[in-house]
């Protein structure tokens, strides 16, 4: 909406793939989304319709395909959601972000590896200057602690306690967006090294928190690992558990296979380990460059572009 973008809110929920009183409720859920979704589409009269990936674009694509409009998927992550799959064979064009995804489709002649787009801002904020902004030391290397618009309460609970030994026995400083939740716990049991540790309940201009980064921590989310990879900001990935089919952890393995990132596991997650690889990583210059370079293989600063160009050479070939 901030965008000028027109949205529309329907009613949908996944089918869980346990048993949950909820699954009653699936097929009622989705025939009412399905409705609204037929209404907008014959008063908006769309001439392509993308889904990007979620149970939510299952009743967006298929409407749009039985009123014969074109359809398309934009795959973010590299195990592919069922509702991507499914719907795939009924879609135009399936957009990768990984590589690697494209075994889990079958009719290979319909996919463009394109990557995830991104917003090139991010990378338009200069380093300096945001190291003023949040009063930062051009000397430390900087530890960026994020967990995504919510925070990651095992991520900040493990933090919390090793935060001032990182400060105090690291050249470190650290900038850390808590989320709601843990916000004023940690930003009290951090008052002691206000100047070394900057705690934000939520941080807006990411294009900055990236430019200050020499290392992250954080989730493993398709758009966050989009993100890391186009500012080349070397992370610890520590995938969200309880994501669909384990879909963090495919992308957050993808990148350490490719020496880009370490990928630790919540279960696994603990101070010492966690302090022992901040401390492995801000000392060593050259692995850090490395993780830098191999990013690189990552980013896609033109996939929003290549994949609206395809979309329009695609509904000529069509029309």
């Amino acid at each position: 909406p901030q965008r000028g973008y027109r949205w529309y809110r329907i009613w949908v929920q996944g089918f869980l793939r346990r048993w949950d009183l909820k699954n009653l409720l699936f097929p009622f859920t989705l025939l009412a989304s399905f409705i609204k979704i037929v209404v907008v589409l014959l008063w908006h009269r769309p001439q392509a319709v993308i889904g990007t990936g979620g149970y939510v674009s299952g009743p967006v694509i298929l409407a749009a395909f039985l009123l014969r409009i074109p359809c398309f998927i934009q795959e973010q992550n590299v195990f592919p959601g069922a509702t991507s799959r499914i719907l795939s064979r009924i879609a135009k064009r399936i957009y990768l972000n990984f590589e690697a995804s494209r075994s889990y489709f079958r009719n290979q002649a319909k996919i463009l590896v394109t990557g995830n787009p991104v917003r090139l801002e991010l990378r338009r904020v200069n380093r300096r200057t945001a190291l003023q902004k949040w009063n930062l030391s051009p000397q430390l290397k900087t530890l960026f602690v994020f967990g995504g618009s919510q925070g990651a309460h095992p991520l900040n609970k493990v933090m919390l306690e090793i935060a001032a030994s990182l400060v105090n026995k690291l050249p470190l400083q650290i900038i850390w967006s808590t989320g709601k939740l843990d916000y004023m716990k940690v930003l009290k049991n951090t008052a002691l090294h206000r100047q070394k540790i900057k705690v934000f309940e939520f941080i807006d201009d990411m294009g900055a928190a990236y430019a200050v980064s020499d290392l992250a921590l954080c989730r493993a989310g398709a758009t966050t690992v989009a993100e890391l990879s186009f500012c080349e900001v070397p992370a610890i990935l520590v995938p969200y558990p309880h994501a669909t089919a384990g879909h963090q952890e495919f992308n957050a393995r993808a990148l350490e296979k490719a020496n880009a990132a370490v990928c630790i596991l919540e279960n696994e997650l603990s101070a010492k380990r966690l302090f022992d690889l901040v401390e492995a990583l801000v000392t060593n210059e050259e692995k850090l460059q490395q993780m830098r370079t191999n990013l690189r293989l990552f980013a896609h600063p033109d996939a929003a572009k290549t994949i609206v160009e395809d979309i329009v050479r695609t509904l000529r070939r069509i029309e």
